[in-house]
């Protein structure tokens, strides 16, 4: 196992296999956004799953009294959320779908787990799991034409995002939450922007800043004038020019904090 694999432990079982309560947790750095469930005692019996967030940014769902203390999960922060997914035949990755119905919560201190059993017709049985595509109707400062752009995570660089176009591959952005860089930061959505988003509360955006790494990544800084601001239900985004006095081009993230 690596550093990311561990034993996690299923008091109630998986829907279908409640006598099988014992599963390792590997996630390959080749296989990135994948990982895989294997029974310790049947290993024949394998699941493949991916982050929740990686699939659906404005996943939600809640569980019962009873399932949290099964997990003994006392802070948001210790869970970790993920989907099992299906590879149809033939198809290629291109085609996974993930079930949202079934989502998994991993209680990563204790290392307990639980499967919830949502309303299929809230939460479809097979999301379609490569549709997390951003829609910029207006481009980005200075690429008005590029419109549509993929979000992606690497393996083992969180805190990072990358921002990929989707019609010219050759432009990526490098990005961060910007609750990463700067927690208070604030930005100023006016009612025309807001409008536009169809952002109605602040739970429904992403705030994220455009990142730049020189030779010596400890002086890498963000963008804080040029937020990137995205429904996470609808993913569209809009970037704003703000007030470069204000809210600083070069704000250093690692010295700053």
């Amino acid at each position: 196992m690596t550093d990311n694999d561990f034993i996690i432990h299923f008091p109630a079982g998986l829907i279908g296999f409640t006598e099988v309560k014992d599963y390792r947790l590997l996630e390959p750095s080749d296989a990135y956004p994948l990982k895989f469930l294997q029974s310790v005692d049947q290993p024949e019996l394998s699941f493949v799953a991916m982050d929740i967030a990686a699939i659906k940014l404005d996943f939600n769902a809640s569980m019962s009294p009873e399932e949290a203390e099964m997990l003994e999960l006392n802070e948001p922060e210790d869970a970790m959320m993920i989907a099992l997914i299906v590879i149809p035949e033939n198809e290629g990755t291109a085609e996974m779908v993930a079930n949202l119905a079934g989502p998994i919560v991993i209680n990563k201190n204790k290392k307990k787990a639980v499967q919830l059993v949502l309303d299929p017709d809230k939460y479809p049985l097979q999301h379609p799991v490569f549709d997390l595509t951003v829609n910029f109707p207006a481009g980005l400062i200075g690429l008005p034409d590029l419109k549509r752009f993929r979000l992606y995570e690497p393996a083992g660089g969180y805190p990072l995002k990358f921002l990929q176009s989707v019609d010219s591959e050759e432009y990526t952005f490098v990005c961060m939450d910007m609750g990463a860089v700067k927690p208070d930061y604030d930005a100023p959505l006016s009612p025309e922007d807001a409008e536009f988003l169809a952002i109605e509360k602040h739970d429904d955006a992403l705030v994220l800043a455009l990142v730049v790494i020189p030779e010596d990544p400890r002086q890498m800084t963000a963008n804080l004038a040029g937020p990137l601001i995205i429904n996470k239900t609808t993913l569209k985004g809009r970037q704003l020019a703000l007030d470069a006095e204000k809210f600083p081009l070069k704000y250093q993230i690692i010295h700053s904090k």
